[in-house]
């Protein structure tokens, strides 16, 4: 008999700003998004220093202009709440 796993989103450590990426260890840098694409996936979003890229959405649900990302690599690892955004 094969046993039941928890789903894989369960096992998978929380992506915290103070963490880092947790696949190579560097930095994720919050950024806000400003424009959603949802056909195409992608945002524009703005990082600390004012710079604007293109971030890819594909792992992260429920991206809204004004949301704060933590993007690492061109790529959201997680939508931050209030709080947890600096």
């Amino acid at each position: 008999m094969i046993e039941s796993h928890s789903r894989a989103e369960d096992s998978v450590p929380e992506c915290l700003p103070d963490v880092g990426c947790i696949t190579c260890s560097d930095e994720g840098v919050e950024m806000r998004a400003l424009e959603v694409d949802a056909a195409s996936g992608l945002a524009v979003c703005l990082d600390p220093e004012g710079s604007r890229s293109e971030v890819d959405l594909g792992i992260v649900t429920g991206v809204a202009p004004g949301d704060v990302v933590l993007v690492h690599a061109g790529v959201a690892l997680t939508r931050l709440e209030s709080e947890e955004a600096a």
